[in-house]
């Protein structure tokens, strides 16, 4: 406890201004709390110290601050969750945005700000672009207290953990929930079933509804009937957050679509097969997301192009009612697309997304070189971030060289997989500015030949996979290469034989993987002087490569599973 009040106190100091005057207040608020604060115990004048970094925040990082409430304790929060439900629920201020700068930039400018005054704790992706270091957040066990007690207090925000409320898999609102909350949060642990939930219908004037779960993925953990929730009593909605819910036969309640007002609507990991027109023609909605269960399709009218206000959408396996490809032109304030894919969505309308600043797509052989070129093309200034998949694609012929030479040397590119396509020659060869950007890279299965020396010329690069593809009976990672390089895959290698890795090369390097290179006869030496390396995975490999390993004592950070060669190895 200690040790974060003086954080919070440094972090209060931090944004105070450096006069006698201003510190000396301080100085006398905190020890007047220290010499005579409330009872005697640690924990309540820790909790009296850490008020005072709550009232030290700016007007307009307070409602960002008690929003956090809506969590369960310890839990990692998507950031990029995180910042479309603050601008949808209005705490982004538009006047706080620069001439080139996107709501989105100014809430995370708001959290670098609480992590600056160490009311939040960043946590740094293990694959990050240069878009993005950090992908979640969390908050101490105080200092989440300090934010529930205070949002419930201020009647702000109420968060229901169900397990405290389920009786017989049926949820039970307390009596007290009623009118006081505009704001109603509902966490479950990943195990939780939930048949019905009863006291909600009785909920009036609500802002926001998020039924959460306490996982990364959940699927139809809690039922919801048609007359579950009443929406006439809260016409005033803002955030509908329906994780891993069982809605009733399969689709959303009618009276969704009348929620004029609602700004943020979340199905992910639910069952709806079919999004109805209603939901399209909401006039405000700023994010949907419509990640459904993983095995499941949904059913989407060909309206969402009429959304005029849409900036954030969500999607994976989608079917469009009469047959039709998703026609997107006119969302002119989209910036999130994610993900779309070319058997079902029209790519040609993605360069007239002018506002476009993430994209991730999927185009497979049904696309020809045209309309992929699109895709990485530069007109666009606003491309900030861009994921392609390419899978069973024809790029042999002189359009498709250009189309994978250009695409590389776009600044937006970000990650890059390229599956069983055809192509003629080899992969291109760096030059000064390609992959500028290029974080994660992915090849496989497909007879095109690599140098994985210009691989390790990449700036940005964090994970490289390479899986059946052609290379040289000799692998040298050079001295300085893959300065970034923090995941290497190598699988079903048939021609390499050798590989030597140089000093301070892969120097960041932390998991390794190697399967399936049969004749590889032995891990590099150079490995051992990479520090960072915590996890090394050998899978399918002869026995002699695998007994080597062991000799080379690796161990206790070496994973080996278990080789199809293990018997008849000498036989190779």
């Amino acid at each position: 406890m200690l040790p974060l009040s003086i954080c919070v106190i440094g972090g209060i100091l931090r944004q105070k201004e450096h006069t006698l005057h201003e510190w000396s207040n301080v100085n006398r608020n905190i020890e007047l709390l220290l010499t005579h604060g409330e009872g005697v115990q640690d924990y309540k004048r820790v909790k009296q110290v850490l008020e005072l970094s709550y009232d030290a925040l700016p007007y307009y990082l307070k409602p960002c601050f008690l929003f956090l409430a809506c969590f369960p304790e310890d839990e990692l929060i998507s950031i990029e969750k995180l910042y479309l439900l603050w601008m949808a629920e209005g705490f982004i201020s538009h006047q706080d945005k620069g001439p080139n700068e996107t709501l989105r930039d100014v809430a995370q400018r708001y959290l670098s700000e609480l992590a600056m005054r160490c009311m939040v704790q960043l946590h740094e992706a293990e694959i990050y672009t240069p878009r993005d270091k950090f992908d979640s957040c969390g908050i101490h066990d105080l200092m989440h207290d300090l934010c529930s007690s205070k949002a419930e207090n201020e009647t702000f925000l109420k968060r229901i953990d169900a397990s405290k409320y389920l009786n017989d898999y049926v949820l039970a609102l307390p009596p007290s929930v009623g009118n006081s909350v505009s704001r109603l949060a509902i966490t479950r642990e990943h195990n939780a079933y939930i048949s019905s939930v009863k006291g909600l219908e009785e909920v009036k004037d609500l802002r926001s509804l998020m039924l959460l779960h306490k996982r990364d993925y959940c699927y139809e953990s809690i039922k919801l009937k048609e007359s579950t929730i009443d929406f006439e009593m809260s016409q005033c909605l803002r955030i509908f957050v329906a994780e891993g819910c069982k809605f009733e036969g399969e689709k959303l309640p009618r009276k969704v679509g009348e929620l004029i007002h609602l700004r943020y609507l979340s199905l992910k990991w639910s069952n709806v097969r079919k999004l109805p027109k209603s939901v399209c023609s909401m006039p405000y909605l700023q994010t949907l997301d419509l990640r459904v269960y993983f095995l499941d399709v949904i059913r989407l009218p060909n309206v969402i192009w009429k959304m005029k206000k849409l900036k954030h959408l969500f999607l994976n396996e989608i079917k469009v009612i009469g047959g039709e490809k998703l026609r997107l032109d006119g969302l002119d304030e989209l910036e999130t697309l994610d993900e779309i894919r070319s058997e079902t969505a029209r790519i040609a309308d993605i360069p007239k997304l002018i506002s476009l600043q993430s994209l991730s797509v999927k185009v497979r052989d049904d696309c020809d070189v045209d309309n992929m070129s699109i895709l990485l093309s530069n007109k666009n200034r606003q491309l900030r971030e861009t994921c392609l998949e390419v899978e069973s694609c024809d790029l042999s012929s002189e359009k498709g060289m250009e189309f994978l030479s250009d695409g590389l040397a776009s600044p937006s590119l970000a990650s890059l997989c390229i599956k069983k396509c055809n192509m003629s020659g080899s992969f291109p060869y760096y030059t000064q500015g390609m992959c500028q950007n290029l974080v994660k890279l992915s090849l496989e299965d497909w007879e095109v030949k690599v140098d994985m020396t210009d691989f390790g010329k990449y700036p940005m690069l964090q994970s490289l996979s390479l899986c059946g593809v052609k290379m040289t009976g000799t692998l040298i990672c050079q001295s300085n290469s893959f300065p970034q390089l923090k995941e290497l895959h190598l699988s079903y290698l048939s021609a390499l034989k050798e590989w030597e890795v140089e000093e301070r090369a892969m120097a960041k390097l932390t998991f390794l993987s190697i399967r399936s290179c049969r004749y590889l006869k032995k891990v590099p030496e150079g490995l051992r002087s990479i520090s960072t390396l915590r996890e090394m995975v050998i899978g399918q490999m002869p026995i002699e490569f695998t007994e080597k390993v062991r000799e080379q004592a690796y161990f206790p950070f070496v994973k080996i599973e278990r080789s199809p060669w293990d018997r008849d190895s000498s036989q190779d």
